[in-house]
C-alpha cells in the first residue's frame, strides 16, 4: 500500500506539479483503479462531493494516466470542455473534444483515434453521445471510466431543458464501462437519490464525501431596496477579479452596461448561453487573464473553468437552491486564499408569483437563509446535512449586518414630514434635484438634501415603492406619505 501511494504522489507531482493528494483524493482514485484491476468484485458505481477547488479533476486524470483504456468524461458545457482541454494539453494527456458541430471530417478522425486508443481521454457532452450512431462508434474503444462531472445538473436540468441527461443510465449501460463516478462539488439527499436512480440505474454507489465547507469564503447578505444601487456599491467596494451572477440573458447584458458606464476604469464582460462559441471563448480568455475585472454572468460560465483568483462572488439574483448557491460562490477562492460571497437580498420579500413547488420552497430557503440573524454558513452546510460548529467568517457572526442604504434616509425625511410629502418630493429632495420649484421653495434647505444624489431618481423611487408594498410607509387619501405606527417597534433601532 505505501509503494501505491508514493506512486500516486510521484505521478501527481510529475504531471501535475502537485506535491501529494488529499485523503478524499487518494480514495476516490484507488476506487477507479480498483474497478479497473477487477471490476467484479469492486462497486463500478461511486459518487465523489468535493467542493469547488478542492480538485475533483486529478480524481479522474490521473487515473486516466497511469490505466488501461479511456475515460469518457461527460460535462453540461462547451466552456467546461474548452476548459478541460486546454488543461489537459497543458498536462501532456491526450484527449480530443466529442461535441455537435464538427465536419464530418471531424468526427470520422474522432472515432478513428478512439477506435485506435490514441487518446486517453474523450470530453463530451450527453447531447452527442445521444446522436444517431455516435455510441456504436465510441464503443469500438475501450472506455473502461465514464465520467460524469458537474452531476447536480442531472436534477437541476434533467427535468426540464435537458432532458439527455435523464438518458445518462442508458449511455452508461451501452458502453459498459468498468467504473462509473458523478462528481459534484454539492449533494442533498435528494439529488443523491436521484442520480442513483437515473445513472446508476438503483444501483448504490459508493460515496466519497469531503468537507463541503470553503472556510476562505465569507458570506454576506447585503438587503436592499434598489437591487441597482446596492449592485454597484458591492461592486465598486469589491475585491477583484469578480463575477455578478444573474438569473436572465437579458439581465446579464444590462447589468454589464449599467456597471460599464459606472466603472470607467475597469473592464466589465457580460457572458450567457446565448452567445456564439466564438464570442464565449473571447471573453473566457480575457477575463481568465484578468487581475480585476468583472464578469457579468448566468450559470453558464464558471462550472469548473478553472480560474483560480476570484476574490469576489456577486449574487445579484439569488440562484434556485441552497446547492447552486454554494456551486456558484464556489467559483471564488480557488487558489485558497480569502475570497467573498455577497448575496443581494429584498428588504422586503417579493410575494410569491408561482404555486408552492419543491424549486419555489427551495429558492424561498435560500432567501430566508440570508434574512435571517443565524450563521450563514451553518445554514448553507445543514441543507447539505453537514453540521458546521466553526464560521471562519460571515455577516452574521461577525455582528456586520448591514442595513439597506437608502433606507434611514428616506424613513427619517418621510417622518419629519409625515402626511405633507409625496413620493415624487422624497425622491427630488434625496436627489438634490435643483428644479426650480425646489429652489424657489428652499428645500436645499433640507438636512436630506442630497444625501442620495448618488442615485438615479427612479432607484429611490423603487426603493419608496418597496417600502410601501412592506407596509413601513403609508400612501395617505391625497398620495402624502406617513409611516406606519404598527411598524414603528420594529423601524426603532433604523430610525
Amino acid at each position: 500500500m505505501e509503494e501505491e501511494k508514493d506512486y500516486l504522489n510521484q505521478v501527481a507531482k510529475e504531471h501535475f506539479g502537485i506535491p501529494y493528494l488529499f485523503p478524499y483524493q487518494r480514495l476516490a482514485i484507488s476506487n477507479i483503479l480498483d474497478c479497473a484491476a477487477d471490476p467484479v468484485e469492486n462497486n463500478p458505481a461511486q459518487i465523489v462531493i468535493l467542493p469547488t477547488g478542492a480538485g475533483k479533476s486529478l480524481c479522474f486524470m490521473l487515473p486516466a494516466l497511469i490505466t488501461q483504456g479511456i475515460t469518457l468524461i461527460i460535462f453540461p458545457l462547451l466552456s467546461l470542455m474548452a476548459d478541460q482541454k486546454r488543461r489537459l494539453d497543458s498536462a501532456g494527456i491526450p484527449s480530443l473534444i466529442l461535441r455537435g458541430g464538427l465536419t464530418k471530417e471531424e468526427r470520422e478522425q474522432a472515432f478513428y483515434h478512439i477506435r485506435k486508443g490514441e487518446v486517453k481521454i474523450v470530453i463530451a457532452n450527453p447531447e452527442i453521445l445521444l446522436a444517431p450512431g455516435v455510441l456504436e462508434k465510441v464503443k469500438q474503444g475501450n472506455i473502461f471510466h465514464v465520467v460524469i462531472d458537474e452531476a447536480h445538473t442531472v436534477s437541476q436540468w434533467g427535468d426540464t431543458f435537458r432532458n439527455a441527461y435523464l438518458e445518462l443510465g442508458q449511455i452508461v449501460a451501452e458502453l459498459k464501462p468498468k467504473v462509473t463516478t458523478a462528481f459534484t462539488a454539492t449533494a442533498s439527499k435528494e439529488i443523491l437519490d436521484r442520480f442513483a436512480e437515473i445513472i446508476f440505474g438503483g444501483i448504490q454507489p459508493n460515496i466519497i464525501r469531503a468537507d463541503p465547507d470553503r472556510p476562505n469564503i465569507r458570506y454576506d447578505a447585503h438587503p436592499y431596496l434598489s437591487k441597482d444601487a446596492a449592485l454597484l456599491k458591492a461592486v465598486q467596494e469589491a475585491e477583484k477579479p469578480l463575477i455578478v451572477f444573474c438569473s436572465s440573458r437579458e439581465g446579464t447584458e444590462i447589468t454589464a452596461r449599467r456597471l460599464k458606464k459606472h466603472l470607467q476604469d475597469t473592464e466589465v464582460w457580460f457572458y450567457h448561453a446565448g452567445l456564439t462559441r466564438e464570442e464565449k471563448k473571447k471573453i473566457e480568455d480575457k477575463f481568465f487573464v484578468s487581475a480585476d475585472g468583472v464578469l457579468v454572468a448566468t450559470c453558464a460560465y464558471g462550472m469548473g473553468v478553472d480560474k483560480s483568483n476570484i476574490r469576489t462572488v456577486i449574487h445579484a439574483d439569488l440562484p434556485s437552491s441552497a446547492e447552486a448557491y454554494l456551486q456558484e460562490s464556489g467559483r471564488g477562492g480557488r487558489d485558497r486564499k480569502q475570497a467573498y460571497a455577497v448575496a443581494l437580498v429584498p428588504f422586503v420579500p417579493e410575494p410569491a408569483a408561482t404555486p408552492e413547488t419543491p424549486d419555489s420552497q427551495r429558492k424561498m430557503e435560500l432567501y430566508h437563509i440570508f434574512t435571517a440573524p443565524e450563521c450563514r454558513r451553518k445554514a448553507l452546510l445543514h441543507i447539505l446535512e453537514h453540521e458546521n460548529q466553526l464560521c471562519t467568517g460571515c455577516d452574521v457572526c461577525d455582528r456586520k449586518l448591514k442595513t439597506p442604504e437608502g433606507l434611514t434616509e428616506i424613513l427619517d425625511l418621510v417622518r419629519r414630514n409625515s402626511r405633507h410629502i409625496t413620493a415624487q418630493k422624497v425622491s427630488s429632495i434625496l436627489k438634490g434635484n435643483l428644479s426650480p420649484e425646489n429652489i424657489q421653495k428652499g428645500l436645499y434647505r433640507s438636512k436630506s438634501w442630497g444625501l442620495l444624489s448618488h442615485w438615479d431618481e427612479k432607484e429611490i423611487q423603487e426603493a419608496i415603492h418597496m417600502l410601501t408594498q412592506g407596509n413601513y410607509i403609508k400612501i395617505t387619501y391625497n398620495k402624502k406619505l406617513c409611516i406606519n405606527v404598527e411598524k414603528r417597534v420594529a423601524l426603532q433601532d433604523i430610525m
